[in-house]
């Protein structure tokens, strides 16, 4: 893989990114003064387009009492502007043809629409008037606030895994650092901020210089560049926000929690603190983790559900793209009447056969890579992916070669690597855990 080397040249009151390299992909970037990030990468096959708007802020950046705060700003992004009133936004979008939405993460939150390719003017205009124009109303908070409530309950409160998610999360990360809070929030928090919280919020992250234009499809770049800077450019740009200290996540390590809920079904998790791509001090040990991942998962699933039939369910997750250092999982579900310990015991034996005979892995390594080939190759056909690739490594910090390196990286890993990733930070003795106790539903 040939390395992405970005040529600055001024252009017309703006800085243009311009690289043969970025063109092979179809890529084109721009900086506008106020700090607006411009990616576009065209998409010829439909004439349609998808704009998303990224803004770096999300639960990563939040601390009690404003946990969720982030989340709910989005909901009131859809509640009206000076030029549109409530609702209006969504409805000029469908009248035109198009679809909007909006998803808060850890690390970001974003808008989008996805339109045809001649309502390009419009998406760009109207998302340019609610960076700054945004109303905030008691009457539509207060209505969003319920339905937030609603949604927390019917996603964690009444969903036994998802608390057992956040308790990992809970007892993983010190409450001063990153990736301890939910993103929806902790209920009291929700059910407390205002609406000068939420305007606070907004100013302060809501500005050109914390945020990304993402284009993806049959456009014209510099079409997509002259709009950003007319509806864009006369936004003055935030300077706190470059003084903005970032909080990373703080690991607290051997921290255990027994969760007693109505549930049908035990469940058992646990979490090893590993770096991010972002946090990695060597590269390639995220992506050794990655694959390292992907082979445990496929690994236990055979070994312990179709083999020996000790564990219903089991998965293996890992997030490489993570702005801060995160989390290794490895949860199950044990098959009826297995004791957790047996299963722990079987993952452990696993993990150990994996550090200690890497050449078992061999066949298993070559078919995910060709699995995770395909996979990126398929993903190129829509052009959402596309977008939130681009808008989220940008986001976090990565830079967006980073997403046309991922095959030639993960090609590049060795059964050793995998084995010695494992060796490194699978290390039991220092997880967290969380067992839920189903308690009888009635």
């Amino acid at each position: 893989m040939k390395h992405i080397i970005l040529l600055l040249i001024g252009i017309s009151g703006h800085v243009f990114a311009a690289s043969s390299e970025l063109s092979e992909f179809g890529v084109t970037t721009a900086t506008l003064d106020n700090g607006l990030k411009i990616i576009v990468k065209t998409d010829e096959r439909a004439p349609v387009f998808i704009l998303q708007l990224w803004y770096k802020v999300g639960a990563s950046d939040e601390s009690r009492p404003n946990t969720g705060i982030s989340h709910m700003l989005e909901h009131m992004m859809f509640k009206g502007t000076h030029d549109y009133k409530v609702g209006e936004f969504s409805r000029i979008i469908a009248k035109n043809g198009g679809d909007d939405n909006a998803f808060t993460s850890k690390d970001y939150t974003a808008y989008y629409q996805k339109m045809h390719t001649s309502k390009l003017e419009l998406a760009i205009k109207m998302e340019a008037d609610r960076m700054r124009n945004l109303t905030f109303s008691f009457r539509e908070l207060e209505k969003e606030r319920k339905v937030v409530i609603e949604e927390r309950r019917l996603r964690v409160e009444d969903n036994p895994n998802a608390k057992v998610y956040e308790n990992l999360r809970l007892i993983s990360f010190d409450q001063q650092g990153a990736y301890h809070a939910p993103v929806i929030g902790f209920q009291e928090d929700i059910e407390r901020y205002g609406l000068n919280d939420l305007r606070v919020w907004y100013k302060k992250y809501y500005s050109p210089n914390n945020a990304t234009l993402v284009v993806v499809g049959s456009v014209d770049p510099q079409k997509v560049i002259d709009y950003a800077q007319q509806y864009f450019g006369d936004y003055q740009l935030n300077t706190a926000i470059s003084n903005n200290l970032d909080t990373p996540s703080i690991a607290l390590t051997q921290q255990s929690k027994v969760l007693k809920l109505k549930a049908k079904l035990p469940f058992y998790i646990m979490g090893f603190h590993v770096p991010s791509l972002k946090t990695a001090q060597d590269s390639d040990d995220a992506y050794r983790l990655e694959m390292l991942t992907y082979i445990l998962d496929n690994g236990l699933s055979k070994s312990l559900i179709r083999h020996r039939q000790i564990a219903a369910d089991i998965s293996v997750s890992y997030r490489l793209y993570d702005k801060y250092s995160t989390l290794l999982t490895i949860g199950f579900i044990p098959a009826d009447g297995v004791e957790n310990q047996i299963v722990i015991d079987a993952i452990q034996a696993q993990v150990k056969e994996l550090v200690n005979h890497p050449e078992l892995i061999e066949a298993e390594l070559k078919r995910v890579k060709a699995q995770l080939e395909a996979n990126f190759i398929f993903e190129q056909d829509l052009i959402h992916t596309q977008a939130y690739y681009l808008g989220m490594l940008e986001t976090v910090g990565l830079g967006i070669d980073k997403m046309f390196e991922y095959v030639y990286k993960m090609n590049e890993i060795k059964a050793k690597d995998v084995s010695n990733a494992a060796k490194k930070y699978i290390q039991f003795n220092q997880s967290n855990v969380v067992e839920l106790m189903p308690q009888e539903v009635k």
